[in-house]
């Protein structure tokens, strides 16, 4: 079970889920946006999504409960899919990529729909491109 810490209520560039990840947005302070993929830093997790005024609380630290995309196992790497469903992180699908943001770590095994909780640890895994 989830033991979220500190959530913080943000305005969202649109509509979100509830249990999906989201990022920092490159368009106004204090703004978060779905995640669509790995390549921006991410905020957290939404717990009920978006209203009809575009607010949503989004728990930033501790653990999170998060939809998975897919097949995850316990202690694997979290990035998002197109949808800001939590996923594994796989290196193969970022070759050539110089960035790879990472939400955190999976802390249960479970398959796609599953209502999943993650500990939320962003970090930032940086590639030097070969010459």
């Amino acid at each position: 079970m989830a033991q979220p810490g500190f959530i913080r209520n943000f305005s969202a560039v649109s509509a979100i889920a509830a249990n999906r990840l989201v990022v920092v947005s490159a368009l106004e302070d204090f703004h978060v946006a779905a995640a669509t993929d790995a390549s921006a830093v991410f905020a957290g997790v939404t717990e009920q999504g978006t209203d009809n005024h575009l607010r949503v609380d989004v728990v930033m630290t501790q653990s999170a409960p998060v939809e998975f995309g897919g097949d995850i196992a316990a202690g694997d790497l979290i990035v998002a899919d197109a949808e800001g469903k939590a996923i594994a992180l796989d290196l193969a699908d970022y070759v050539g990529e110089t960035q790879i943001h990472v939400a955190g770590w999976a802390m249960e095994t479970g398959d796609a729909g599953t209502i999943g909780d993650i500990f939320l640890a962003p970090q930032l895994i940086a590639t030097i491109p070969s010459a």
